[in-house]
């Protein structure tokens, strides 16, 4: 029989929090400067631990995370099940923890669990979860630009994770190809109702151009059917009337290689 995962609702709050997503698009709602980090975690979790492991996010580190947010250490955290996974793939599950402040990625664990939950065995908790999951991968992105969100939007449910290899050297080219060229398109996309919002993150750590990615890009989604809507031609045509959309295409493979593309789904959240 298939699992049926719990259906977490997220923390009710004021409409424009759910202007956020691994939003990362208009996380500018909380911050003052465009000095945005994000610790990514990538879970696998073991076999007949799924559950387990979604209820001891949702029953006991959400409440850490939040008191982390109530402390201005991190601006938001967001638990994501990544679609379309089987057993072979490295992971299916991840974190996005937010910053705004560089100096709080020294100390990111300020708050002591047992401070939130003075009633549980947080010895027995931390190996619970040690149990339940393997933290396959953590890597720290910089958000390098965005295109925030209209502000009557709805609440993103899902995104989609374009990963970027760039070659070295190449950084400066593939930086203006996204700004002047694809940027315009998505705010097009946007303008049409078939995105919710658009940005691009760089690596930090770990980092090198021997590794998969140097950069993603983040496309933001309503819900589910406004996956496949977008309408390309249009959107080009909009944006970059008179060009030719061969020649975009042919240019904007030059300057990086798609790597992969996955698509997350946001299962809970603090802010």
């Amino acid at each position: 029989m298939k699992m049926k995962l719990p259906k977490l609702s997220l923390k009710k709050s004021a409409p424009f929090l759910f202007a956020l997503l691994f939003s990362l698009s208009s996380l500018d709602s909380f911050s003052q400067n465009d000095n945005l980090f994000a610790i990514v975690d990538y879970m696998k979790t073991k076999p007949g631990q799924e559950w387990h492991y979604v209820e001891l996010e949702h029953n006991f580190w959400k409440q850490v995370h939040q008191a982390r947010a109530d402390n201005g250490d991190i601006v938001a955290w967001l638990f994501y099940r990544i679609r379309y996974t089987a057993t072979s793939d490295p992971y299916n599950y991840a974190t996005v923890t937010i910053f705004n402040n560089p100096e709080k990625l020294e100390n990111p664990w300020s708050v002591d669990p047992i401070t939130v939950h003075p009633d549980k065995d947080v010895e027995a908790v931390n190996t619970d979860t040690e149990e339940s999951r393997d933290l396959v991968t953590r890597n720290l992105l910089y958000r390098q630009d965005y295109i925030p969100m209209p502000p009557d939007s709805t609440e993103p449910k899902f995104v989609q994770v374009d990963y970027m290899r760039v070659k070295q050297g190449e950084d400066g080219e593939y930086l203006k190809m996204e700004d002047q060229v694809w940027k315009p398109i998505h705010e097009q996309f946007i303008k049409a109702g078939t995105r919710a919002g658009w940005s691009l993150w760089g690596r930090v750590y770990p980092s090198g151009y021997g590794l998969d990615y140097q950069y993603i890009t983040v496309n933001d989604f309503k819900d589910f059917s406004q996956l496949g809507q977008a309408d390309y031609n249009a959107a080009m045509k909009a944006a970059h009337p008179g060009e030719d959309m061969g020649k975009i295409s042919q240019e904007t493979n030059e300057t990086r290689e798609l790597v992969r593309s996955e698509l997350w789904e946001l299962i809970d959240a603090v802010y």
